[in-house]
């Protein structure tokens, strides 16, 4: 009289039913469940594997973020410096002291960095082509001072570094 009754898939058989009635011993039942609760677990362990991968993923981005955004900060803080400096070279002062220009760093993203502001003084020769019934080229030396501003952080490390040349002023040494 069992006619076409058909199992569960979710029933482990041993073998034989217990009973008569085709219904699944005490005995499947609990190994089933067993395999079930395992199953959960191992699903839910995929899963928090996968949730903490993306959240490192995240927090990685988020690092990479804030260093962008520290350097971008410190490049337009540094081109600020570089600009007073450029300026106060073309006036004939020289270069400034570092509270000209060290006026503090905007933003909690540069908090305690500085910017150290060096000179360099070169002479560099232009060549002048030649014009004119005599043909001669000229040569004309020129004092370049070159002004690179770095924004370091408070343990030396250096964010950004900015360099501009900028005539020396007074310095153009034409000969006659």
């Amino acid at each position: 009289m069992h006619g076409n009754r058909t199992r569960s898939p979710y029933v482990v058989t041993t073998g034989h039913c217990a009973n008569a009635s085709g219904r699944p011993s005490q005995r499947q039942t609990l190994v089933r469940r067993g395999l079930t609760f395992i199953e959960v677990v191992v699903a839910a362990s995929i899963l928090s594997i996968a949730a903490l991968a993306a959240l490192e993923l995240l927090a990685s981005t988020d690092a990479v973020n804030l260093a962008a955004r520290r350097q971008a900060l410190a490049a337009v803080e540094a081109e600020q410096a570089l600009a007073i400096c450029a300026e106060s070279v073309k006036n004939g002062d020289g270069v400034p002291a570092a509270s000209a220009y060290n006026t503090g760093m905007r933003g909690e993203a540069l908090a305690g960095c500085s910017i150290v502001v060096t000179s360099t003084l070169s002479t560099v020769n232009f060549t002048i082509p030649p014009s004119g019934p005599t043909g001669e080229q000229q040569i004309l030396p020129m004092q370049i001072r070159l002004l690179v501003a770095t924004v370091v952080t408070p343990e030396g490390e250096t964010i950004v570094s900015l360099e501009r040349p900028v005539p020396d002023d007074g310095t153009m040494l034409v000969t006659p």
